[in-house]
């Protein structure tokens, strides 16, 4: 009987999900002029062979990013019938006939600036950063949590492009080949405990074929963070990344970017500091605090100034933190343990806090990554062969992805569901295509809402 009252409970709340109008209406609640702004994009088209505006060619690839469409065949193919033109126009507020076909779109792609949608990305984020719904999300000093992190996105067996990064493997048979790919690094702020979006972004490659040292993801990182910076003068931040990251040239731009850092600290990349970080700790002049972290119960372990003994010049200090665990596969415990380096003065007080935010960098693998590869746009499929339109489709990948998150996590009905994320995508698809948007349905996008993401 309770089963039956559950499958009561979900078919009504099914009903009240209203899919397309629901998400349309977050972005309007965050973002009212975003369809405007994506209109005003540069167009580096001739005027008079322009059949489309811009907005009637950039929103429909990000509706099918949220809809889960995997690729523009399919986009056209399944956006292409006098319905959904109907409600595109009623969604951008203009009548439209017809969508325009994925060739269309791919040739205008390769012809736009990526500064034009990375510029529109932007404005959304500062525009959620002045929210003050979001402020919770900031440390104790009010910095914000900025991850940096690189993924590979595209392979290929031949030489695609003069930007390829190149790297040599030995196949099965033990013959030496040499693979073709692109990589991309991402800082992404952390704006609710379940909201991590992309502040900015950086493509990892190589200026041309013959360069004498490849483009990497320190190189990468240098030009983003100072990019940031511009875009972001007076924000706030503490930047948190892998071992990777924990050198002195990443950590001189925060010290002149006045911006902390949490940086993951392994002997390979700070042997000396680690040396007398350990010879501090077996002297026993070290801030301890156990049973931290609720169930997890463990102890983190801290030394201020590090650097002070190994003779650097940038605040080193040195935290650790591990717990005992009981592995799923062998039922039996073992140690998990973290290391960290920061410049911000630990104490028994903030000591926990620093633990919670250091262990925050997964969730640009897990919440951020994996998401975007795996579960809901599939990034790693090539939407186009054009250098600059595989760009800019990932940078209107990272839009969607603020208009989804926003959408999954404040929406009411989705929260009470907790249906799987394609499932929501699904929906989206299914009203956008079978569903008529109405006048009256445009009025509740416009109408002023309140959001909750607890």
């Amino acid at each position: 009987m309770s089963n039956q009252l559950t499958r009561m409970k979900k078919r009504k709340l099914r009903e009240k999900d209203k899919g397309i109008i629901d998400f349309v209406r977050m972005q309007n609640h965050f973002f009212p002029k975003l369809i405007e702004e994506l209109g005003e994009v540069e167009d580096p088209r001739k005027e008079n062979y322009t059949e489309y505006t811009s907005e009637e060619l950039l929103y429909p690839i990000i509706l099918k990013n949220s809809c889960t469409v995997e690729t523009m065949r399919q986009m056209t193919e399944w956006f292409g019938d006098a319905n959904c033109a109907s409600n595109l126009g009623k969604l951008i507020g203009r009548k439209i006939e017809n969508i325009a076909h994925y060739d269309t779109i791919n040739n205008f792609l390769e012809k736009l600036e990526i500064s034009e949608l990375n510029n529109v990305k932007v404005g959304m984020v500062k525009r959620l950063i002045r929210n003050k719904s979001f402020y919770q999300a900031r440390m104790r000093e009010n910095q914000w949590i900025v991850i940096l992190d690189g993924t590979g996105l595209y392979h290929f067996r031949e030489k695609h492009c003069e930007n390829c990064l190149v790297k040599e493997i030995i196949d099965k048979e033990g013959n030496k080949k040499k693979v073709y790919y692109h990589n991309v690094l991402e800082a992404k702020i952390i704006i609710a405990e379940n909201i991590v979006i992309s502040l900015g972004t950086e493509f990892i490659e190589n200026e041309s074929e013959d360069v004498d040292k490849q483009d990497c993801e320190i190189n990468a990182s240098k030009r983003l963070l100072k990019r940031i910076k511009e875009e972001f003068p007076k924000l706030k931040i503490c930047i948190l990344g892998d071992s990777l990251y924990a050198v002195e040239s990443i950590i001189d731009i925060c010290k002149d970017s006045d911006w902390n850092y949490l940086l993951r600290c392994k002997e390979g990349r700070q042997k000396n500091l680690i040396m007398d970080y350990r010879y501090v700790l077996e002297s026993g002049e070290y801030g301890e605090k156990k049973n931290i972290l609720e169930e997890e119960k463990g102890t983190a372990k801290y030394v201020n100034h590090v650097e002070e003994i190994t003779g650097k010049d940038f605040t080193a200090n040195i935290f650790e933190y591990e717990y005992e665990q009981i592995s799923k596969r062998t039922n039996k415990k073992n140690t998990v343990k973290f290391q960290w380096i920061t410049d911000i003065e630990l104490t028994n007080r903030n000591i926990e806090e620093m633990v919670k935010c250091g262990r925050k960098r997964w969730k640009i693998e897990n919440e951020g990554f994996n998401t975007q590869k795996n579960i809901l746009y599939k990034i790693e499929h090539l939407n186009s062969k054009n250098p600059n339109a595989m760009k800019n489709h990932y940078l209107l990948t990272q839009i969607t992805d603020i208009l989804m998150q926003l959408y999954l996590a404040g929406t009411k009905v989705l929260k009470e569901l907790k249906q799987a994320i394609k499932n929501t995508s699904s929906r989206l698809l299914e009203t956008f295509r079978r569903a008529i948007v109405t006048d009256e349905d445009v009025s509740y996008i416009k109408k002023y809402t309140t959001v909750h993401f607890t």
